[in-house]
């Protein structure tokens, strides 16, 4: 019924701009002072992680749709899809402690690779952190640390498929 250059322009307009690009955009703009991370122009990756990653959720949300027989086999494998990308982002447990057969599963998750991202973009650079801990009325701080020595601490911060094979 449209052209393909009809098609594509309001695809861009009504869809990718509003919903794939503003929302993370905005959410950047308000929170990122607010939070009082790094600063010095890393808002700037922060945002820009933030909305490739929802576009390549969305991606893959389309092609799941794409590939699918009906809405209701589309919604459930989409939540699947997404569900089964934030187990395996290092959120709940770090990559590196799977077992060897499990661990493939990160390098798939599209979580994985923006949560290391914006890991590695706040902490990096970070010179003197510390961690504090409250236990009733007691409190206990440990530091200064560097991002860095946090990040390896952790396991954290090996956002591509051949940092974290130089690392096992």
């Amino acid at each position: 019924a449209y052209g393909t250059l009809a098609y594509f322009t309001a695809n861009i307009v009504c869809d990718l701009i509003p919903y794939r690009i503003l929302p993370p955009a905005v959410f950047t703009a308000i929170c990122y002072p607010m939070i009082g991370l790094a600063g010095h122009g890393r808002w700037l990756v922060f945002m820009s992680t933030l909305i490739l990653f929802n576009l390549v959720t969305s991606a893959l949300c389309m092609l799941i749709g794409l590939v699918t027989t009906s809405n209701a086999v589309s919604n459930a494998a989409g939540s699947l899809m997404v569900l089964f990308s934030l187990l395996f982002a290092g959120y709940l447990k770090n990559p590196s402690d799977l077992p060897q057969g499990w661990l493939w599963f990160s390098w798939l998750s599209p979580s994985f690779y923006g949560y290391n991202a914006l890991i590695e973009n706040e902490l990096a650079e970070s010179p003197d952190l510390y961690i504090t801990t409250v236990i009733g009325s007691d409190k206990q701080t440990a530091g200064p640390f560097t991002g860095r020595t946090i990040l390896d601490c952790f396991d954290l911060g090996q956002s591509t498929v051949a940092d974290y094979n130089s690392a096992m």
